[in-house]
């Protein structure tokens, strides 16, 4: 053995101040069974350090070193080996002293600065594993304790053998388990027993995870974590198939998935794990039985969601039992693994449900006058369409046939009962004269919403008209714009011009005193002057307004800088911003099937479009309306479900929905207007409710022009921004507080009640939230951490409950603990409290 380096050893054993327990002088012992160091001792020589070889005259020692000389540093060389305890008389100096070989082992022992003897026996049973340099560098970079436990340093080189940086149990079972559950195909697991042993794995595995088994695999422990996690996470029995896989007690196996499942870079890996061992133990055969009641909480394995759902889809195909529920459910899922790559078909899901309860709550039809059932429409009975495009856009994106059958029924649902007896109300309701008392006519929106803002001195108004924003896309609009803004949102329904089509009802948009159709109904005048395109427009305008206008298309108005935005509008205090995004998809056959992703792009470009005027341009007063509506259904329309083009005289234009003509005759399925845009006594005709004209051309399940509710419902929005005034009014996150008659917990298991205090509406925006039990001193996680969405918008505060279900994961808990919540974007700590800890049974794990 090299002679400097048990010198470096020494030296460093007698200067380092953490191997030390005790301050003063330092007395080391260094045994040598067979004296091969007797040279090596003589030749030392340490600083403060006086060396005297040990013979058979213990009490000379004892007296030299308590009496004669008790402050100085002594190594103490025996050339023999340590005498047992019962014949040892310098033993109860040893126990303050510290110990040295110069074995191998023990060097490496004392390099580490270890103070628990028995280390170097372990270091000395697994000297492989030391034959690395590079394995001891990355052991020695850990910077164990010198108190480091025999089974903290296998841990800590079983760490190193899976490529940690720091001793970290749940890594390294992750890492052993993620490399294959074939221990024949496992590299890691390779290493860890050529270096080490399986058994010292095993020993980390017990006391992290509670699993012991007699004839353990990596595939049978992973299973039985499974299983576990699936008992603990399940609201009713486990399947008698699977209870003897159960660890027991069970909450340290619980914790270790839990936390796998939601680490953002493992979670993947414990996917693909998870669906392997569903394969091979036919978990979705297994579960079948079990009732959504017991699984929502539930994400153990992907099969709980592929269950719900088709469930859920049996339950709606039925419209049985209470399917409110169901949104319960949906809710806690939203936290979930498996949850994104299912979360279109949960909002599939949850648009038939409400579907279904507003088909419920019409159940007797919509038969009332004209003008109650527009106000009617304009306030609740949109909501069928809203819903409906919700239902398609998600369904459009999720994946698989489960949906399949439920699709045929919403689509049922939407055109077959509600289209056509909305249609058919509202068709019998109409009178010949187009026209509703007491509901603001289209033509009227610049004298009624443009008019009073230009009336004010140096307000600007600007005017956005997005091409068939239809009245439900407009609702959804405007909640963005009061979640988005702070400023007052409001929207009004106006009623539409006959027919809907874009050339009208772009006429009706501007100011004037009388509309009419040119002879051939190609363009509309304004008071003489025609309204085609953007330059006739801003004549119009300038003609009709006592103000400067100006004339910009929405994509030029968002592609400017600040600067160039400005300086478009400076001279100018009328700004009419023309937007299409909808029409320009719709009205395309190859295109028309997109609609609905057409109508999500136009209200994130129209949210964009009020921020630029608002934030950019100083803008004040915004008004947003439409030309028209439009009807839309994604199932095709066959050419016996058309009805023919009227017979008349003199037809001057037709189209899907409308057409214009002389004395038409009386025919079933159509409705005729007088309208007052046609001098020379032509009439509007129009198919009843959503039927079409069959005619050649363009695609007809994207339709407009005709009379329906859909096509004519024309809203306004208006926004009036408020400038920031210190912190008045800024747009804010949900709050949220504990509802809780005790803070006491009486189970491993226990449910936490959060109320949201406020609903996600106008400035207010929805909050996700984690919620963890914590040990008070060092504030380390005690239970599993749960992640809750506050969502709601209900008004009612019992409607925006939700319960937390935590789980203790520790054997032991303190006697008090603190409930802490958090925002989970920020992490900023919302609710600290101290809740009692009494748990009667640690493996009681029912609710309290």
């Amino acid at each position: 053995m090299n002679t400097a380096r048990i010198q470096t050893s020494l030296q460093t054993l007698f200067q380092d101040e953490t191997r030390w327990a005790h301050s003063g002088r330092r007395v080391v012992f260094w045994y040598d069974p067979e004296a091969q160091f007797q040279e090596t001792f003589d030749e030392l020589t340490l600083p403060n350090v006086e060396k005297l070889q040990l013979a058979d005259t213990p009490f000379t020692t004892k007296y030299r070193l308590l009496i004669q000389e008790p402050t100085q540093n002594f190594l103490l060389y025996a050339p023999f080996p340590e005498p047992p305890p019962h014949e040892n008389w310098l033993l109860d100096l040893q126990k303050s002293a510290l110990s040295f070989s110069a074995d191998r082992a023990a060097l490496i022992f004392t390099e580490f600065g270890f103070r628990q003897r028995s280390l170097e026996t372990t270091i000395r049973e697994h000297l492989k594993f030391f034959d690395s340099r590079k394995r001891l560098d990355a052991l020695l970079a850990m910077k164990l304790p010198s108190d480091t436990s025999d089974q903290d340093l296998l841990l800590a080189m079983q760490s190193v053998l899976v490529n940690l940086k720091m001793p970290d149990a749940s890594s390294l079972l992750r890492r052993v388990l993620q490399a294959g559950l074939l221990e024949s195909d496992n590299p890691l697991w390779a290493d860890l027993t050529r270096f080490l042993s399986a058994q010292s794995f095993w020993q980390t595995v017990q006391i992290h995870t509670d699993f012991h088994d007699p004839t353990p695999s990596l595939l049978k422990f992973f299973t039985r974590l499974l299983i576990t996690h699936f008992e603990k996470s399940l609201h009713g029995s486990l399947p008698a198939q699977l209870e003897r896989q159960v660890i027991t007690p069970g909450q340290r196996a619980y914790a270790f998935i839990e936390q796998w499942m939601r680490d953002q870079q493992d979670s993947k890996g414990w996917q693909e794990l998870s669906q392997s061992v569903s394969e091979e133990l036919n978990i979705a055969n297994v579960i079948s039985h079990l009732t959504p009641d017991a699984l929502y909480e539930t994400a153990t394995f992907e099969d709980v969601d592929q269950l719900l759902i088709r469930t859920c889809v049996q339950a709606l195909k039925a419209q049985s039992g209470d399917l409110s529920r169901w949104r319960t459910w949906f809710q806690s899922r939203q936290t979930l693994v498996w949850f994104p790559k299912y979360a279109a078909m949960y909002q599939a899901l949850e648009a038939a449900i409400a579907l279904l309860e507003l088909k419920q709550k019409y159940a007797a039809g919509f038969r009332q006058s004209s003008v109650s059932l527009f106000k009617a429409y304009a306030s609740e009975l949109y909501l069928f369409d809203r819903t409906y495009r919700a239902f398609i856009t998600a369904s459009d994106s999720a994946h698989g046939d489960i949906l399949k059958s439920l699709v045929e029924d919403i689509e049922s649902l939407y055109t077959n009962w509600y289209l056509e007896t909305l249609g058919e109300a509202w068709s019998d309701a109409l009178t010949q004269k187009w026209e509703l008392p007491n509901v603001l006519p289209q033509t009227q929106f610049f004298s009624h919403y443009i008019s009073p803002i230009l009336n004010r001195d140096r307000e600007k108004a600007f005017v956005i008209i997005s091409d068939a924003l239809r009245y439900e896309v407009a609702t959804e609009l405007k909640e963005q714009i009061e979640q988005e803004l702070r400023g007052t949102t409001s929207i009004e329904a106006q009623f539409g011009v006959l027919p809907s089509i874009t050339r009208l009802g772009m006429a009706a948009l501007l100011p004037g005193s009388k509309l009419e159709f040119s002879p051939d109904a190609s363009d509309v005048y304004i008071d003489g002057l025609s309204s085609k395109g953007s330059v006739s427009r801003l004549q119009v305008l300038k003609q009709s307004s006592s103000v400067s206008p100006t004339i910009l298309p929405a994509s030029d108005l968002l592609m400017m800088s600040t600067e160039q935005g400005r300086e478009a509008i400076r001279p100018h205090r009328l700004i009419y911003i023309y937007h299409d995004c909808i029409d320009a998809i719709g009205d395309k056959s190859a295109s028309e099937r997109q609609v609905f992703k057409a109508c999500e792009d136009a209200i994130t470009e129209l949210l964009r479009l009020v921020k630029k005027i608002c934030n950019s341009l100083n803008g004040t007063y915004v008004t947003i309306t439409a030309d028209h509506g439009f009807l839309y259904q994604r199932k095709s329309i066959e050419e016996p479900d058309k009805i023919p083009l009227p017979r008349g005289s003199e037809v001057i234009t037709t189209g899907r929905r409308s057409t214009l003509c002389l004395s038409p005759d009386d025919e079933p399925g159509l409705l005729t207007f007088q309208i007052p845009y046609c001098s020379d006594g032509r009439v509007a005709v129009v198919p009843r409710g959503s039927l079409r004209f069959s005619i050649k051309g363009a695609g007809s399940q994207y339709v407009h022009g005709g009379a329906s509710l859909q096509e004519i419902c024309v809203p306004v929005i208006t926004y009036h921004h408020q400038r920031a005034k210190g912190d008045d009014g800024p747009v804010r996150k949900v709050g949220v507080q504990v509802n809780a008659r005790s803070r006491r917990i009486t189970n491993n298991r226990f449910s936490i009640h959060l109320m949201q205090t406020d609903p996600v509406e106008g400035r207010y925006r929805t909050r996700t939230v984690t919620v963890g039990l914590y040990e008070p001193q060092n504030i380390t996680l005690i239970s599993d951490l749960k992640v809750t969405v506050l969502s709601s918008i209900s008004p009612h505060p019992t409607e925006r409950e939700v319960i937390v279900r935590l789980t203790i994961t520790t054997p032991s808990p303190p006697a008090t603990a603190l409930l802490i919540i958090r925002d989970q974007e920020d992490e900023s700590e919302l609710i600290r409290e101290t809740w009692a800890v009494n748990l009667g049974i640690t493996n009681d794990f029912g609710d309290f």
